[in-house]
């Protein structure tokens, strides 16, 4: 299994060398916040950065926009404004030359009403259809967060059959936060995952831990992903180079990654 890890730009050479050290990939977040395209001279700034790198950013991934992003919403303004910020995200991480990139979905987990899941549904195969024709370079990934079970995903994905570059990225710790058991959602959304986010969590709330540092059964975990043939690269999701580097080394001297 290929790791990534996020890099720290105010310590990028050191992020470099972990990254060497445990043949891991970057998933670059410095731009998942919407603040930040307020101030393009910073975008700008951190791209120049990461291309000035001597590597290969082919392989590595990125998180985009997410926070209030609302891609259906019926107030026009966030709608026009939500699109607007993932689009800018997807030229960014077409910029960087990376594999692709990571979105939410915008849903209220609790709200399943079907006039507003259908909405949705059909406002983002319209508009996710049309920017991985545009994109084709990248693959966009979409999470889930909030989201109580997998039945939405399947959804999406059935009416996404044809679009090559639109795939899953599973967050197994949200994914075992939701009320519909673990086992469904692997095994629903098997055959759609092209990436994963992991990390520890109590079992009650999206702390972000380092693996074996909370209550998630790794071995479980493990034991899921070969049951549903899930092998995918995988986002360490940790802040600090400190925490991903006891992630890896946690991976690596248990399940020999």
């Amino acid at each position: 299994m290929i790791y990534h890890i996020i890099p720290d730009i105010f310590s990028i050479e050191q992020s470099v060398e972990l990254s060497l050290k445990y043949k891991a990939n970057f998933e670059y977040g410095d731009f998942c916040n919407p603040s930040v395209y307020e101030n393009m001279e910073e975008v700008d700034r951190r791209i120049n950065i990461y291309k000035s790198i001597a590597r290969n950013r082919s392989e590595d991934t990125m998180h985009g926009a997410f926070l209030g992003i609302d891609l259906a919403a019926s107030d026009s303004v966030i709608k026009e404004r939500s699109r607007k910020l993932i689009i800018q995200s997807l030229e960014i991480a077409s910029e960087l030359g990376v594999k692709g990139v990571i979105f939410h979905t915008g849903l209220i987990g609790s709200l399943r009403l079907d006039y507003y899941l259908n909405n949705w549904l059909n406002e983002a195969v319209s508009f996710w259809t049309e920017q991985c024709k545009r994109f084709s370079n990248l693959t966009v990934y979409m999470e889930n967060s909030f989201e109580q079970e997998p039945d939405i995903f399947v959804r999406l994905m059935e009416q996404m059959k044809n679009v090559s570059n639109f795939m899953l990225c599973l967050d197994y710790g949200h994914a075992i936060l939701a009320s519909a058991p673990i086992e469904e959602w692997c095994s629903k959304l098997a055959p759609y995952i092209g990436h994963m986010h992991l990390n520890d969590n109590d079992l009650k709330d999206d702390l972000h831990l380092i693996p074996g540092n909370g209550s998630i059964d790794f071995n479980k975990w493990r034991r899921l992903m070969k049951e549903n043939n899930i092998c995918t690269s995988t986002l360490l999701e940790l802040n600090g180079l400190n925490k991903a580097k006891a992630a890896l080394e946690y991976m690596r001297e248990n399940y020999g990654d």
